[in-house]
C-alpha cells in the first residue's frame, strides 16, 4: 500500500505543532493540516500557559518564544450579591507560567516547526475521513492517505466523529468567552479568578495581564447556559462592567472548552488514530491551576514518540502503546489527582450556596452591634443552616480542593 506520508497531523495548534516538531526530530515524514489561514487564527484560550513542557519542546530556543508576562500574582474574588471575599498570593520572579496571546504565539510556533522541516498546509479543511489500510483524509485541497494520524483538531474532534462516531455531550463542555482589552504597559503578570460573577450560570471568570492588554473572560457550563435567557456577549459585558473596566476592546471570541474529568476521558486512541489536546478532553481545573495548553504540548510530544514505535512495528492499527505512554505520564496523573473535585465543580452548591454561606458568615464576624459576639465558626454554622446545608459537608468538600 502506498502512502502519501508516514504521519498526518490534523490541527496546527499547540498539540499538533508539538507532535510535528517531535516527529521531525525523530526522522518521521509528516505533514500538518491546519484549517486556518495561519496557526492561531482559530484559537481561543484563556491566556495562561504553564511552560514546563514548552521548555523541553523548544530547548535552548525557549527564550525566543513570544510569551507575554510571567505570572507572579494570583488573586481570587468570590461574590454573593453586595458581599464579596478576595484573597491573593504573590511570588516575585516566579517564571512557572506566562500569560500568552495565542494568535501571536501559535503563528510563531508554526514558523518554528517549518524551520525544523515540517510542512504545514494552511487553509486545509478535513471534510471527511475513513479507514482503508490506514486513514484516508478528504480535504478541500485533495486526499491524503497515511498509515497513522494524530488528531489535534481541537474540542470539536471532527476526526473522532468521522471515524469512531464520537458524540459531543453537553455535560462535558463549557463555553469560553474572551475579550482582549487595550491597556497601558503592564509590568507584572497577574492571574485573577472570579466566582459568582456569571449571572447565576455555572462557571467562573478570569482576567490576565499581558504586556499591553488584558485578557478578560468567562468559562460557562453549556448545560447551565441552556437554561439561561441571556446570551454570551451580554454576560461578558455585565462581567466587564462589574469590574469597572474601561479600554478599547481589541478582540472578542467564543469557543467550546472540554471539561470531561479524568473518569470520563475515553478512547484517546483507536485504529491508526492518536488523539491529543482538547480533542482528547485534556483540561484540568483543580481550583488553583487551570491547565490545557501544557497538556496539549505534552500529549503532542508523547503522540509523536508513540508514532515512532508504531511505525517501526508496521502494525499501524495497534495504537495501544500511546495509551500506555499517556497513562504513565504526568498528564493523566495530574488529571486523576484533580478528579476528586470534578463533581464539586459541577454542583449548584459550589457556585451558588457555598459562596453565600461564606459571605454571610464573614459579614457577621465583621459586624459589631448590640448582639453578643460569637466565634466565626458559629456564624458559619448558622449561615449553613439558613441555606439548608451541612457545614461539615461543605468544609469536607472545600478540603477536597485544598
Amino acid at each position: 500500500m502506498d502512502y502519501d506520508v508516514d504521519l498526518a497531523i490534523v490541527g496546527g495548534g499547540l498539540a499538533g505543532l508539538s507532535a510535528a516538531i517531535t516527529a521531525s526530530r525523530l526522522g518521521i515524514s509528516c505533514i500538518v493540516l491546519e484549517r486556518g489561514e495561519y496557526s492561531g487564527s482559530k484559537n481561543v484560550s484563556g491566556g495562561r500557559m504553564y511552560i514546563h513542557s514548552l521548555r523541553r519542546l523548544l530547548g535552548d530556543r525557549f527564550d525566543e518564544a513570544p510569551l507575554e508576562l510571567p505570572v507572579e500574582s494570583e488573586r481570587y474574588f468570590i461574590k454573593c450579591g453586595e458581599k464579596s471575599i478576595s484573597f491573593s498570593f504573590s511570588e516575585e520572579n516566579k517564571k512557572n507560567s506566562y500569560t500568552v496571546l495565542r494568535a501571536k504565539f501559535d503563528r510563531w510556533l508554526s514558523q518554528f516547526a517549518e524551520e525544523a522541516g515540517v510542512p504545514v498546509s494552511y487553509s486545509t479543511l478535513v471534510k471527511n475521513a475513513s479507514r482503508d489500510n490506514g486513514i484516508m483524509l478528504e480535504t478541500n485541497r485533495g486526499d491524503i492517505r497515511a498509515p497513522l494520524v494524530i488528531e489535534a483538531d481541537g474540542v470539536g474532534s471532527s476526526l473522532s466523529r468521522f471515524l469512531d462516531k464520537k458524540e459531543l455531550k453537553p455535560e462535558f463542555y463549557m463555553l469560553g468567552i474572551k475579550e482582549i482589552i487595550e491597556s497601558g504597559e503592564n509590568k507584572t503578570g497577574e492571574a485573577n479568578t472570579f466566582i459568582g460573577y456569571s449571572g447565576g450560570v455555572k462557571g467562573g471568570g478570569f482576567m490576565y495581564t499581558n504586556k499591553n492588554s488584558i485578557s478578560l473572560g468567562l468559562t460557562l457550563k453549556i448545560e447551565s447556559l441552556q437554561n439561561n435567557n441571556e446570551i454570551s456577549h451580554e454576560l461578558i459585558e455585565k462581567f466587564r462592567e462589574s469590574l469597572n473596566m474601561d479600554g478599547k476592546i481589541l478582540e472578542y471570541s467564543a469557543h467550546m472548552i472540554p471539561f470531561y474529568g479524568y473518569k470520563n476521558i475515553k478512547n484517546i486512541s483507536s485504529e491508526n488514530l492518536l488523539v491529543t489536546g482538547d480533542a482528547a478532553g485534556l483540561l484540568i481545573n483543580d481550583g488553583f491551576a487551570i491547565r490545557g495548553m501544557d497538556l496539549a504540548i505534552e500529549s503532542g510530544m508523547i503522540a509523536a514518540q508513540a508514532a515512532e514505535k508504531i511505525l517501526k512495528s508496521k502494525n499501524y492499527s495497534d495504537t495501544s502503546i500511546y495509551n500506555k505512554m499517556m497513562y504513565g505520564s504526568q498528564v493523566m496523573n495530574d488529571l486523576k489527582t484533580a478528579s476528586s473535585i470534578f463533581d464539586l465543580f459541577n454542583s449548584d452548591e459550589f457556585f451558588n450556596v457555598y459562596p453565600k454561606v461564606l459571605c454571610d458568615a464573614f459579614s457577621k464576624v465583621f459586624t459589631v452591634d448590640d448582639d453578643y459576639r460569637k466565634p466565626f465558626i458559629k456564624y458559619a454554622m448558622e449561615s449553613a443552616h439558613d441555606n439548608n446545608i451541612s457545614l461539615l459537608s461543605m468544609l469536607r468538600n472545600i478540603m477536597r480542593v485544598m
